[in-house]
């Protein structure tokens, strides 16, 4: 298929974030952090902590309040195009990548950009062949060997 991107190497979909499961204990336990936090906050006369974990709920709130959307991604000839707001990666601004492929736990494809905000960029690559994809991104791109963040590692075990 031809894109005005160059021509499409690899496409599959990927979820725009991945929705853990939560279930009536979770929902419990956080609640019961939540008020023990802005309890503190205001017992310690810390507004500003009570401000930043009020904001911090508010922003998940948001971000969480509706289901992931499936976009479609694409690995053409110049670079790697992803549907959401048709944002299209030219290889030129891509400073490397790497593979994290630890199943049945996380399997996602890391993009470091030349961008100043946003940098990395996150697409799940669960039900894809994660060879076949750094097969074509290694003669475009420098691969680095990177680990799990610590951070991402607390989103997934916190299921945040």
């Amino acid at each position: 298929m031809q894109l005005h991107h160059g021509v499409i190497q690899h496409e599959f979909y990927s979820p725009e974030f991945l929705d853990y499961p939560r279930g009536p204990l979770w929902y419990l336990v956080a609640g019961i952090i939540g008020v023990g936090i802005i309890t503190f906050g205001v017992l310690s006369h810390s507004i500003t902590l009570t401000i930043a974990f009020l904001l911090f709920v508010a922003v998940y709130w948001l971000m969480h309040r509706h289901e992931a959307r499936i976009l479609e991604v694409a690995i053409t000839q110049h670079g790697v195009r992803i549907e959401q707001n048709d944002e299209f990666i030219p290889f030129g601004e891509i400073e490397e990548f790497w593979i994290i492929h630890n199943l049945p736990f996380v399997s996602d494809l890391k993009l470091k950009t030349k961008r100043q905000w946003s940098s990395v960029r996150t697409i799940h690559i669960f039900g894809q062949n994660p060879e076949e994809i750094r097969a074509l991104l290694k003669p475009h791109l420098k691969e680095v060997e990177r680990a799990e963040t610590l951070n991402d590692l607390i989103i997934r075990a916190l299921r945040l």
